[in-house]
């Protein structure tokens, strides 16, 4: 397949317009929407809808750009890797973060790593699960960082880094609040934030209700650990979570209760199946385990070795 016609397809989908993605590419409107129009031909997609002169994409046409920016996320790099090997630099680490660990655990070890590696250069991607682990095992990162376990997609490993257990955040001044433990049954009673379906933290909270012999209806929905924290800390409601999913918000605008039965999360490090881990993935992995080993209870996290 033609570059130029993923790039081309690239500029229409961030100008929303064939007109103003043809000035960007130095074509002329007529060769941009040839150039579209045979993408279209050549895939058997509908990548776009054309509303006047603006352009909308389908659904169709949203999966392939996602799909589409990762190759040319890797072309877009490859300048910048023939620089290093040209200046003998050592080599850049590849880095994949769940949202809900990536100011809490990663930021902190790579603080560390870097104080004692100056010369080691780091790229870090904040991902959700899904794409984390096609984009590790298709080996464009070297390592993903947290992941809960198990883990089953063919094309990784896995390594237990620490576990926690679960625990809910609510407001600052909540009934709940002054309580040594709670149950499911005692958080139905109030307003219940929840992960979307899909994501393993939304599947554990479902599970604790489940366990209970309830269905909760959950008052609000997001994608991201580091929001519903927010919404925390804004008193609208509670999340179910764990100590380092709840370090992504000010810990004086809410309170971490323990939640009986106990539930123990497994989280893990992934890496590509048929690829040598580099030694600086394995020292920036101790460098995590040390943050986890001394910025936390622990009753709160545990490093697993």
């Amino acid at each position: 397949m033609d570059i130029k016609k993923l790039r081309g397809f690239r500029a229409v989908v961030i100008n929303g317009s064939i007109a103003e993605a043809a000035l960007t590419m130095h074509l002329s409107q007529s060769s941009m929407s040839r150039l579209i129009s045979s993408l279209e031909d050549e895939l058997k997609l509908t990548l776009f809808e054309r509303r006047n002169r603006r352009v909308e994409l389908t659904l169709e046409g949203a999966a392939f750009y996602a799909e589409t920016e990762r190759l040319l996320a890797g072309l877009d790099d490859i300048p910048r890797i023939v620089n290093d090997i040209k200046s003998a630099r050592v080599r850049r680490l590849r880095v994949v973060a769940l949202p809900r660990v990536a100011s809490s655990l990663v930021a902190p070890a790579l603080e560390r790593f870097m104080i004692e590696n100056p010369e080691q250069r780091f790229s870090v991607d904040i991902r959700n699960r899904i794409d984390m682990e096609r984009w590790v095992g298709s080996e464009y990162y070297d390592v993903g960082i947290s992941v809960s376990l198990p883990c089953e997609h063919p094309s990784i490993r896995s390594i237990p880094l620490y576990a926690s257990k679960a625990v809910v955040a609510v407001p600052k001044g909540h009934p709940l609040g002054g309580k040594s433990v709670v149950n499911a049954e005692q958080l139905s009673a109030f307003p219940i934030i929840g992960l979307a379906q899909g994501q393993a933290p939304r599947r554990h909270s479902d599970e604790i209700f489940n366990r209970a012999g309830l269905e909760v209806d959950y008052a609000i929905e997001t994608t991201s650990t580091p929001f519903a924290m927010a919404m925390v800390a804004r008193g609208m409601g509670l999340f179910i979570t764990d100590a380092l999913g709840a370090a992504n918000a000010p810990d004086d605008r809410y309170s971490l209760v323990s939640i009986y039965p106990t539930y123990e999360l497994t989280f893990g490090a992934i890496f590509p199946r048929n690829q040598a881990r580099p030694v600086q993935v394995e020292q920036f992995i101790l460098h995590i385990k040390s943050y986890v080993r001394e910025s936390f209870f622990a009753e709160q996290a545990w490093v697993l070795d």
